[in-house]
């Protein structure tokens, strides 16, 4: 059975992974005096700053929690595009990776197929 997930950038994400990883404290510029705590509308520009560095880079994330149909991701990525900013938007699929010449890829150690993410092209239905 394959597995569907949604992969891109949303302003919302964005935001909270600047939440994450923004410091709350920076360095006083004096030697072996301790940092000094930033002021909540300095952490939040700094944080917004972030999440706007985050958005416009070329980082993407899964989005969604795991689907067994394509086409619930695809009601994903519309549901996401009304919700706000939102860019590089796609289906990927997890199932065993293949060559260039349509053979399954063998890892060397465990001797079983390798599994991963790959790009997943909806095709209308006619």
């Amino acid at each position: 059975m394959s597995t569907f997930a949604v992969f891109g950038m949303t302003a919302g994400v964005a935001l909270a992974e600047a939440r994450k990883i923004t410091k709350t404290t920076r360095p006083s510029g004096k030697a072996g005096a301790p940092p000094l705590e930033l002021k909540l509308a300095e952490w939040n520009e700094a944080v917004e700053k972030q999440a706007a560095a985050i958005f416009d880079g070329e980082k993407v994330k899964q989005l969604s929690q795991l689907f067994d149909a394509p086409h619930y991701a695809q009601q994903f990525i519309e549901l996401a595009k009304r919700a706000g900013k939102c860019h590089d938007l796609h289906i990927r699929v997890k199932c065993e990776i293949t060559d260039a010449e349509g053979k399954t890829v063998i890892n060397q150690k465990t001797k079983m197929p390798k599994v991963g993410w790959v790009n997943y092209i909806l095709t209308p239905i006619a």
